[in-house]
Formats: structure tokens, C-alpha cells, sequence
């Protein structure tokens, strides 16, 4: 190497210590976040009692294995979660591509030039190095840019997770409680007609008239079209459920009917900062911030040079007639300086863009927090207000319940006819399907709670 060749190589070592630092500080990320989630009440305004959440296993609560059965192969088999997978393997593999961008690459190749007019020909071999310096924040920038791919990825895959439990959860609940509502509904259907046949009865005795067979006739019908619905829910939410597995049949243990899970606790009170860390579009907002401003250290470093050391070594072979001359290795080694000179101000003018763009993505990362917040405060007090409805439901069962225990001693005693114990039955089957609704509601509630927490399976990072 020649002398100058090194002084030039050590001073661009120098510069590249001096200006690796990226020119862009990240913004700091510290939104507002409240102490304390407003709707962490119960009723009779205390505050519930905090405790850590699962959010590993929050379905769990519901105690009810087949449920559990159903998460854990739908996570294994979700088609959704299969391409999130693949993508962050992809932005994995994009960004260790990328941190070779900046370190030294060797290439060979070799040229033959025939010349059909002359005598001789020429063999040319060559191997040639780059190392690009990533000076002026140019290096450190475009791995943010990579980071924030790889961070992108692994959030979309983890919301994916938890969007994932969450509708299986969902679908599941739905599926059950469609079928204990075509179990009660049933029982109303027969409830009507029973009582039909004894209005009949009653008018063959002149005790009926014909307007109150009419009026029968209306409720065994309308007993009869509320079946509808249930069984409409429940063949969409068995085929939803086949769907988040894979797979293009519901499996046969859905299709028998079983109860629906009851919830075994209340649900945790967390603090809301802890949301930073669980919530997947949280996660993603934080990653387009980190983007953002590698994307402005990029646009800034294109206003000064682009540093590189050149290397070249350089061999050609003769050949004439049926004879060969070897030529001697030519070999080279120095800076290589990209300079821009002018172009219009179009590099100024994306600093300015990129600049604008970061300040944009702050602003979204923020507005990610409070949405959240605010999602998080919503599920809460949904929770509450359907467990107090569940409450005063089961409340509502045990009265129905005991008049129709009335209803069977006044009859057996003669102090009551057939309507009367059909009506409490009815009545309290009535009772029994708005119950249930309301269990399901509160269920739901429990689902978009622990969904807006961020609630899913820890991610394993076994793909690196």
C-alpha cells in the first residue's frame, strides 16, 4: 500500500469514529397516563382489590377445558398467525441484510474481450472490496430503520395472538350459550303448547273463549320463530370456530351441546402505564416512531459524503494462437467519496419532510396510548355494569323459581289450575334465557377487557 493510500485510509477511520453518532435523537416516549383506571369499582363503591393479571392464560377463568383445547389449536394452526410468522422471520432476515450494508464486501469476476480482427485476446480476472463507512448517523440510522421493521413484525404477530384468543374465546362463549338458548327455548315451545292444550280444554268446558285460543296460537308460534336465531348463532359460531383452526368443519365436540362456562373470579385492576408494555399497537406506534427517525437520520446524512475504502486487485491474460502470456496483478487500495454538489435543495427538503413525518409519528404514538386508555376504561365499565345486570338476574331466577314451587303445592293442594303452573314455568324460563344473556354479556365484557389489556400467549421467540 502505498504511503498516501494510508494516510488517507487512517484519516477516514478518524472521521468514521467522529461521525457514527446518528445527527437525530430519538423523541423521548412518555405519554400522560392516569394513576389509576376510573371504573376499578365495584357497585357499592369500593375499589376493587388489585393483583397481577394473567394475561398468559386469562381465559383460563372460565374453567372450562375445552375452551383451553380450542385456544391452543387455534394457535397452532391459525393461517393469520402463520403469515404474521412469516413476516417476522422476512423483516428478521431484512434487517441482518441490512447491517451488512456497512461492512466490507468482496466480489470477483472476469472479462474476456475476443477480437475477431486480431490475433490476441485478453482474460481479465478481478476481485474487488468495498467497505462503506456509514458515516454522519447514516450507519446507526438505517438499523433503526431495520429495528423497527423487526419490531413492526413481532408486534403485529403478538396482536394477532391476542386477537386471535380473544375471537376463539368469543365464538366459543356465543357457541355455548346459542345452545343452552335453543335448550330454554325448547322448553318454552312445549311450556306454550301445554298450555295451549289446556285453553282448549277450558273452552270445550265454556271457560275459554275462542279469542284466548287465538291469543295461544300466537305464542306457540312466536315460541316456535325464536328458535331461529339461536340455532343460526350457533351453526355461525361452530363454523367461526373451525375457521380460527384451520380448519373447514366444526369439530364434533362443538356440535353437541354443552353449558356455558361461568367466569371463577373477577377480573384484575392493573396500573395503566402497564399498558405500554402489553398493548401490541402500542408496541407497533413505538416501532413507526423508531422508523420515523431513522428515516430523518437517513435524509440528513445525504447532506454531507459518502465515505468508502476501495480496494482492487487486477489481473489480465493474453492469449495468441495457441500461447498464453500472464500480465502482472495490478492492485489497488483508497477512499472512495460520494459528493453531492447541488440538486434544487431536494435533499433539504426531505430533512424537512422526514422531520414533519417523526413529529407525526410522536403524535400517533400518543394518540395510540390514549385510545388504550380509553378502550381499556370502556371494557372495564362494561364489565362492571353486566356483572351487576348478572346479579340481580340470578336474583331475579331464584323468585321465579320459588313461585313455581308455589304454583305445584297451590295445585296439588287445588288452590291452582294448569294455566297457573304453565305461566310460572314459562315465566320462569323467560327469566332463565335473560339470565343467560346476561352471562354471556358479561362474559363478552370479560373478553374485551383482557383484549384491550393486550391479553395473549407470551410470544417465544424461537424463529431467530
Amino acid at each position: 500500500m502505498q504511503r498516501g493510500s494510508l494516510h488517507a485510509a487512517c484519516a477516514l477511520g478518524v472521521l468514521m469514529l467522529a461521525g457514527c453518532q446518528s445527527f437525530v435523537t430519538i423523541p423521548p416516549l412518555q405519554p400522560a397516563t392516569p394513576e389509576h383506571w376510573r371504573n376499578a369499582r365495584l357497585a357499592e363503591n369500593t375499589v376493587v382489590t388489585a393483583r397481577a393479571p394473567d394475561l398468559g392464560g386469562w381465559w383460563h377463568a372460565f374453567g372450562d377445558s375445552e375452551l383451553d383445547t380450542m385456544v391452543t389449536q387455534a394457535l397452532a394452526d391459525n393461517l393469520t398467525i402463520a403469515q404474521a410468522q412469516a413476516r417476522l422471520v422476512a423483516a428478521r432476515a431484512l434487517a441482518s441484510a441490512s447491517r451488512a450494508d456497512f461492512r466490507p464486501t468482496v466480489h470477483t469476476g472476469t472479462v474476456t474481450a475476443p477480437d475477431p480482427d486480431a490475433t490476441t485476446s485478453y482474460l481479465q480476472g478481478n476481485i474487488d472490496a468495498v467497505w462503506e463507512l456509514g458515516l454522519f448517523g447514516r450507519g446507526q440510522s438505517t438499523q433503526w430503520v431495520a429495528q423497527a421493521g423487526v419490531d413492526t413484525a413481532a408486534a403485529d404477530l403478538q396482536a394477532a395472538r391476542a386477537t386471535l384468543v380473544a375471537e376463539v374465546t368469543r365464538d366459543y362463549l356465543a357457541l355455548r350459550s346459542a345452545q343452552q338458548q335453543i335448550a330454554l327455548s325448547g322448553q318454552v315451545v312445549q311450556a306454550q303448547r301445554a298450555r295451549r292444550a289446556l285453553i282448549l280444554r277450558r273452552r270445550v268446558l265454556g271457560l275459554a273463549s275462542d279469542g284466548d285460543v287465538v291469543r295461544a296460537d300466537v305464542d306457540v308460534a312466536q315460541a316456535d320463530a325464536a328458535l331461529t336465531d339461536p340455532r343460526l348463532r350457533a351453526d355461525a359460531s361452530a363454523q367461526q370456530l373451525a375457521l380460527l383452526s384451520g380448519r373447514t368443519e366444526p369439530q364434533p365436540e362443538l356440535l353437541a351441546a354443552a353449558p356455558p362456562p361461568r367466569l371463577s373470579n373477577d377480573p384484575p385492576v392493573t396500573v395503566p402505564a402497564d399498558l405500554l408494555r402489553t398493548r401490541p399497537d402500542i408496541k407497533r406506534a413505538e416501532a413507526a416512531v423508531l422508523a420515523a427517525a431513522g428515516a430523518l437520520g437517513i435524509a440528513k446524512a445525504d447532506l454531507y459524503p459518502r465515505f468508502s475504502l476501495v480496494g482492487a486487485i487486477t489481473s489480465a491474460t493474453t492469449t495468441a494462437g495457441s500461447e498464453f502470456g500472464f500480465g502482472r496483478a495490478v492492485t489497488s487500495l483508497g477512499p472512495g467519496i460520494d459528493l453531492p454538489l447541488f440538486d434544487w435543495g431536494a435533499r433539504r427538503a426531505r430533512v424537512t419532510a422526514k422531520d414533519a413525518e417523526l413529529s407525526a409519528t410522536v403524535d400517533a404514538y400518543r394518540e395510540t396510548v390514549l385510545e388504550a386508555v380509553a378502550e381499556t376504561e370502556i371494557a372495564l365499565g362494561s364489565w362492571h355494569a353486566q356483572r351487576t345486570r348478572a346479579i340481580n338476574l340470578r336474583t331475579a331466577v331464584t323468585a321465579r323459581e320459588r313461585d313455581v314451587r308455589g304454583t305445584e303445592r297451590s295445585r296439588r293442594l287445588g288452590l291452582a289450575d294448569g294455566l297457573d303452573q304453565a305461566a310460572a314455568a314459562i315465566a320462569l324460563r323467560q327469566s332463565q334465557l335473560e339470565l343467560l344473556d346476561a352471562e354471556q354479556a358479561q362474559g363478552l365484557a370479560y373478553v374485551a377487557l383482557y383484549k384491550a389489556l393486550g391479553g395473549a400467549p407470551p410470544l417465544v421467540d424461537a424463529m431467530r
